[in-house]
């Protein structure tokens, strides 16, 4: 049967067109189902679409970023130790009986503040020229390369040489020592010692944490020994022209500046004139930390003026770090007494390096016979049964921890 078309369906479409001519509109550009509405739900859907857009656009417009937090400045922490003497008795303490050497334990126990420094830095006053050459202890000192190796696990970054001590095996102690430096251990800044002139007029830079440092080295002398004519280069003595010349090309390639000299009078707390007068001779140059080393006792920290207004600050001596003297009597327990110079750099927003803080902390040197024996530990840490085993008191009976303590605030 076939279907009937609608009558009013027809009415519709026939009344639809005749509006749409009216108008001026074809029936081709209307929809057929625009009849059943779906014209407006095609606007609709558009409309919708484009609301996000325009929603993204005002979201945008009224974003705002939040402001950055400023950046931390860089900071750097140094320490440094003072003088590593060694007398036959620490020599000793490290020769285990299967006939090899170990020195670890002269530092182990402030060796987590060593490895926590960014740099640290130690007075080595005996060349270590090795076996071949003889070990020897007071006067002319010889030490072994295993000493080497107990400083570099204990987490040493930098090595002092320069001492009176550094010619007590002439040109071949340095050569030697120098090379086993080289051949273990060349991450290690070795400094006052050099195998050429063209080494010496090298400058120890190290760049650490975005700030750099160097590090200078110099002796009053070496015990009358001479140098060779041959290599006058081999040891940094405290010469005005080439102090001044080294200072000049460390401000041009680090920012911060640091002179260690060996000098003073030994045994005494004080600095002396020729130590005050070098002082005032660094701070004008501009160097903007001195440490200094030698007279085996603990001498005052001080700011020192430069000639254009700047601060230097002088540490005059860390006194011994490890020993074994073999002194009798008054004044012979203050050996036994060192300091860690302990300096917290900051860099400015200017781009300077400047000092931010700095500590001394009292060590004691430990000295007990047989094997391993000798050490040392933090004042802090020194306990009445430590200092009942110490055997400097039947060198010096008023060695006590109250002794020590008097002693560190008096001076320091």
């Amino acid at each position: 049967m076939k279907k009937k078309c609608s009558v009013t369906t027809i009415s519709l479409v026939l009344l639809l067109s005749v509006m749409l001519c009216a108008c001026g509109l074809s029936a081709e550009s209307v929809p057929v189902d625009a009849a059943n509405g779906e014209e407006e739900t095609a606007v609709t859907q558009e409309s919708e679409a484009e609301e996000p857009e325009r929603h993204e656009k005002v979201t945008q417009n009224v974003y705002e970023e939040p402001p950055k937090e400023p950046a931390e400045p860089s900071t750097l922490n140094l320490i440094m130790v003072g003088d590593v003497l060694l007398h036959t008795p620490v020599t000793d303490s490290g020769e285990l009986p299967d006939g090899t050497r170990n020195y670890d334990h002269l530092f182990i126990h402030v060796k987590d503040q060593i490895e926590q420094a960014d740099i640290a830095i130690v007075n080595q006053e005996v060349i270590l020229g090795g076996e071949e050459l003889g070990l020897s202890g007071y006067p002319c000192f010889n030490g072994p390369y295993e000493v080497a190796d107990a400083l570099v696990d204990s987490g040493f970054d930098v090595i002092l040489h320069a001492t009176n001590h550094a010619l007590d095996k002439g040109e071949q102690g340095i050569r030697s020592c120098l090379a086993y430096w080289q051949d273990q251990y060349p991450q290690i800044q070795v400094t006052g010692i050099n195998e050429s002139e063209e080494a010496q007029n090298n400058i120890v830079v190290i760049d650490q944490n975005d700030i750099r440092v160097a590090i200078l080295n110099y002796t009053y002398g070496t015990n009358g020994i001479a140098m060779p004519s041959s290599a006058p280069y081999l040891v940094n003595l405290l010469d005005q022209d080439k102090i001044r010349e080294d200072v000049a090309k460390a401000r041009e390639q680090a920012d911060f500046v640091v002179v260690c000299p060996h000098w003073g009078t030994e045994y005494r707390h004080t600095p002396d004139q020729n130590q005050e007068k070098w002082a005032t001779f660094f701070a004008d140059l501009g160097a903007d930390l001195v440490i200094g080393t030698h007279p085996h006792v603990i001498e005052p920290v001080e700011w020192v003026e430069g000639a254009d207004g700047n601060q230097t600050l002088v540490f005059y001596s860390l006194g011994n770090f490890v020993n074994a003297t073999s002194g009798q009597g008054n004044g012979v327990a203050d050996r036994m007494l060192g300091a860690m110079a302990d300096v917290s750099l900051i860099k400015n927003e200017d781009g300077s390096v400047t000092i931010n803080d700095y500590h001394a902390h009292p060590l004691v040197s430990h000295l007990k016979s047989g094997v391993q024996g000798i050490t040392v530990y933090p004042l802090e840490e020194y306990t009445p049964k430590l200092k009942a085993e110490n055997e400097i008191i039947r060198q010096d009976p008023k060695f006590s921890i109250e002794y020590l303590n008097k002693l560190w605030d008096e001076v320091m």
